[in-house]
């Protein structure tokens, strides 16, 4: 992972991944296989998404047939989970996500055993508490100023994006809510990115804009707010105040927000069009 200003940006491309990993302390009870990478870090009660992915040294993995449960320490309760594949857009292999829901507080271990190698295991230990960093899943949105078009006379002024969408950028959060339709609003610096991420998943928002334009608000905030004054220089940048509002310490974060304003999905990390778009026709038929 990568610190930066002291902001956590997640790394989920498999070639970074490992530098990422690398840096993370972990338990002493916990087993690791250096060939599974989970970048997500960010556990609570209720409905989790877990992101992994299978690396080697040619990147990340294809689909291969695996063993995945979710054990509470305390009461060894064990649950198995079919895991979710999808491809990496543009690149060989992909990544896993895991849907589960945590009812209980308290210390579970992730188990990932490879059912074509009885030497891999994976085993991660996770803490599960009900104080969420960013806006938690079900509750009313909360309140972001997030810039606008009207707030400065260049757009390079609020966006990194070389070649935006204005329609990123036309309302306050504030301005779109009871309208009786979806929000999408979406952190990520397009040309600042530390990671290899943010383009990939700036081409999935725009290519469900350009399908959903019609039901679907979009918001995109930058992580930076002096993107304009960068000029290739890191040190110049000053973290946009906006993500303190929703304590977003990772980018790209992505967050689904249903017709009566409550938050209804949130994806740290890459997110595929095809795994965002199963919530959003779901919504959409409501």
């Amino acid at each position: 992972m990568y610190f930066i200003k002291n902001i956590l940006f997640i790394n989920f491309a498999f070639l970074l991944l490992c530098i990422g990993c690398s840096q993370l302390k972990m338990d002493s009870t916990e087993v690791i296989n250096s060939n599974v990478v989970m970048p997500t870090n960010e556990y609570s009660l209720g409905f989790n998404r877990i992101v992994f992915s299978i690396i080697n040294n040619e990147g990340s993995e294809s689909q291969k047939p695996l063993s995945v449960s979710v054990e509470n320490i305390k009461t060894n309760k064990l649950y198995t989970i079919d895991p979710v594949f999808y491809k990496w857009p543009n690149k060989n292999g992909g990544f896993y996500v895991l849907n589960t829901i945590f009812d209980n507080e308290g210390s579970y271990f992730i188990n990932i055993n490879d059912l074509t190698d009885s030497d891999f295991i994976y085993k991660k230990k996770i803490n599960i508490t009900d104080n969420e960093l960013t806006p938690k899943l079900g509750e009313l949105i909360p309140v972001l100023n997030n810039k606008i078009i009207t707030d400065t006379q260049d757009i390079s002024e609020i966006t990194s994006d070389s070649e935006p969408d204005y329609d990123f950028y036309q309302y306050k959060l504030s301005e779109v809510l009871n309208n009786d339709k979806l929000i999408i609003v979406f952190f990520l610096s397009p040309n600042f990115c530390k990671t290899a991420t943010c383009f990939p998943q700036l081409d999935v928002l725009k290519n469900l804009k350009s399908k959903y334009h019609d039901k679907i608000t979009f918001i995109h905030v930058e992580v930076y707010e002096n993107p304009h004054l960068i000029k290739g220089n890191i040190n110049n940048a000053k973290i946009s105040s906006a993500l303190n509002e929703w304590n977003i310490k990772s980018e790209p974060y992505t967050f689904l927000i249903d017709k009566n304003n409550y938050l209804f999905r949130k994806f740290q990390g890459y997110v595929s069009f095809e795994e965002i778009e199963n919530y959003i026709v779901n919504l959409i038929n409501e």
